[in-house]
Protein backbone atom coordinates (compact mmCIF):
# COMPACT_ATOMS: atom_id res chain seq x y z
CA UNK A 1 0.00 0.00 0.00
CA UNK A 2 1.33 3.39 -1.15
CA UNK A 3 1.88 5.94 1.73
CA UNK A 4 2.49 9.65 1.08
CA UNK A 5 5.55 9.57 2.84
CA UNK A 6 8.74 7.32 1.58
CA UNK A 7 10.98 5.48 4.08
CA UNK A 8 14.34 5.00 3.51
CA UNK A 9 16.05 1.78 4.80
CA UNK A 10 19.00 3.07 7.45
CA UNK A 11 21.45 -0.18 7.73
CA UNK A 12 24.17 1.84 9.54
CA UNK A 13 21.63 3.16 12.25
CA UNK A 14 19.72 -0.53 11.92
CA UNK A 15 23.46 -2.44 12.43
CA UNK A 16 24.05 -0.42 14.93
CA UNK A 17 20.98 -1.24 17.06
CA UNK A 18 20.92 -4.37 16.80
CA UNK A 19 24.18 -4.98 18.10
CA UNK A 20 22.78 -2.80 21.34
CA UNK A 21 19.78 -4.90 21.33
CA UNK A 22 21.72 -8.82 21.03
CA UNK A 23 23.90 -7.00 24.52
CA UNK A 24 21.04 -5.58 25.66
CA UNK A 25 19.28 -8.79 25.54
CA UNK A 26 22.23 -11.18 26.76
CA UNK A 27 22.15 -8.49 29.58
CA UNK A 28 18.95 -9.40 30.39
CA UNK A 29 19.62 -12.95 30.37
CA UNK A 30 22.33 -13.21 32.40
CA UNK A 31 20.12 -11.11 34.80
CA UNK A 32 17.28 -13.66 34.24
CA UNK A 33 19.14 -16.90 34.82
CA UNK A 34 22.44 -16.13 35.57
CA UNK A 35 23.44 -13.49 38.59
CA UNK A 36 23.72 -14.55 41.87
CA UNK A 37 21.53 -12.77 43.96
CA UNK A 38 24.69 -10.75 45.37
CA UNK A 39 27.92 -10.44 43.23
CA UNK A 40 31.39 -9.09 45.04
CA UNK A 41 30.76 -5.38 44.22
CA UNK A 42 27.32 -5.52 45.72
CA UNK A 43 28.98 -6.76 48.95
CA UNK A 44 31.95 -4.59 48.69
CA UNK A 45 30.07 -1.97 48.12
CA UNK A 46 27.77 -1.99 50.99
CA UNK A 47 29.80 -3.47 53.37
CA UNK A 48 27.38 -5.68 54.81
CA UNK A 49 28.42 -9.14 56.48
CA UNK A 50 26.49 -11.69 54.00
CA UNK A 51 26.14 -14.07 57.06
CA UNK A 52 23.60 -11.39 59.15
CA UNK A 53 21.44 -11.91 56.04
CA UNK A 54 18.02 -13.42 56.66
CA UNK A 55 17.54 -16.17 54.08
CA UNK A 56 13.82 -14.22 53.15
CA UNK A 57 16.38 -11.53 51.78
CA UNK A 58 18.04 -13.47 49.26
CA UNK A 59 14.83 -14.58 47.98
CA UNK A 60 13.28 -11.73 47.40
CA UNK A 61 16.77 -10.76 45.42
CA UNK A 62 16.21 -13.71 43.59
CA UNK A 63 12.67 -12.30 43.10
CA UNK A 64 13.73 -8.63 41.80
CA UNK A 65 16.73 -9.43 39.72
CA UNK A 66 15.22 -11.87 37.51
CA UNK A 67 12.38 -9.20 37.32
CA UNK A 68 14.95 -6.19 36.68
CA UNK A 69 16.16 -8.70 33.85
CA UNK A 70 12.94 -9.32 32.36
CA UNK A 71 12.58 -5.55 31.79
CA UNK A 72 15.94 -5.62 30.56
CA UNK A 73 15.16 -8.31 27.65
CA UNK A 74 11.99 -6.84 26.87
CA UNK A 75 13.76 -3.35 25.77
CA UNK A 76 16.40 -5.44 23.93
CA UNK A 77 12.92 -6.57 21.98
CA UNK A 78 11.87 -3.50 21.81
CA UNK A 79 15.55 -2.04 20.06
CA UNK A 80 15.51 -5.44 18.17
CA UNK A 81 12.05 -4.36 16.33
CA UNK A 82 13.90 -0.94 15.98
CA UNK A 83 16.69 -2.22 14.62
CA UNK A 84 15.08 -4.49 11.96
CA UNK A 85 12.75 -1.45 10.71
CA UNK A 86 15.48 0.41 10.07
CA UNK A 87 17.21 -2.12 8.30
CA UNK A 88 14.04 -3.22 6.23
CA UNK A 89 11.68 -0.06 6.53
CA UNK A 90 9.05 -2.19 7.32
CA UNK A 91 6.81 -0.47 9.73
CA UNK A 92 5.48 -4.33 10.59
CA UNK A 93 8.49 -4.69 12.99
CA UNK A 94 8.38 -1.52 15.26
CA UNK A 95 4.92 -3.29 15.70
CA UNK A 96 6.13 -6.81 17.04
CA UNK A 97 8.99 -5.38 18.24
CA UNK A 98 7.11 -3.39 21.21
CA UNK A 99 4.32 -5.58 21.41
CA UNK A 100 6.60 -8.58 22.91
CA UNK A 101 8.76 -6.23 24.84
CA UNK A 102 6.39 -4.92 26.80
CA UNK A 103 4.57 -8.31 27.44
CA UNK A 104 7.80 -9.62 28.19
CA UNK A 105 8.66 -6.77 31.09
CA UNK A 106 5.19 -5.86 31.80
CA UNK A 107 4.19 -9.83 32.53
CA UNK A 108 7.17 -10.59 34.80
CA UNK A 109 6.69 -7.34 36.86
CA UNK A 110 3.25 -8.58 37.46
CA UNK A 111 4.08 -11.73 38.51
CA UNK A 112 6.55 -10.90 40.65
CA UNK A 113 4.53 -8.83 42.58
CA UNK A 114 1.96 -11.09 42.66
CA UNK A 115 5.21 -13.55 43.94
CA UNK A 116 6.02 -10.98 46.69
CA UNK A 117 2.65 -10.16 47.55
CA UNK A 118 2.97 -6.62 46.62
CA UNK A 119 1.15 -3.48 48.35
CA UNK A 120 1.27 -2.05 44.89
CA UNK A 121 0.06 -5.31 42.80
CA UNK A 122 -3.50 -3.50 42.04
CA UNK A 123 -1.22 -0.84 40.28
CA UNK A 124 0.78 -3.14 38.58
CA UNK A 125 -1.39 -5.22 37.34
CA UNK A 126 -3.17 -1.78 35.80
CA UNK A 127 -0.32 -1.69 33.61
CA UNK A 128 0.01 -4.55 32.86
CA UNK A 129 -3.27 -4.14 31.33
CA UNK A 130 -2.62 -1.34 29.20
CA UNK A 131 0.99 -3.39 28.19
CA UNK A 132 -1.77 -6.21 26.80
CA UNK A 133 -4.06 -3.86 25.64
CA UNK A 134 -1.32 -1.68 23.78
CA UNK A 135 -0.23 -5.08 22.25
CA UNK A 136 -3.72 -6.37 20.85
CA UNK A 137 -3.94 -2.96 19.53
CA UNK A 138 -0.21 -3.08 17.99
CA UNK A 139 -1.22 -6.61 16.52
CA UNK A 140 -4.70 -5.73 15.05
CA UNK A 141 -3.20 -2.45 13.34
CA UNK A 142 0.22 -4.11 12.03
CA UNK A 143 -1.31 -5.35 8.97
CA UNK A 144 -3.09 -1.75 8.00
Amino acid sequence: MPTSQTVNKDLLSGAVTIVLSVFTLGTGLYFMVLRPPLLPEDIRFSGIDTTTLPPAFLEWLGVVFPTWGRFITGFGIVLLGIGIYLLSARILWLYLGTAAGILVAFGRFLYSNIAISSDFVWFIAAMFVLALTLAVVLMIKRGR
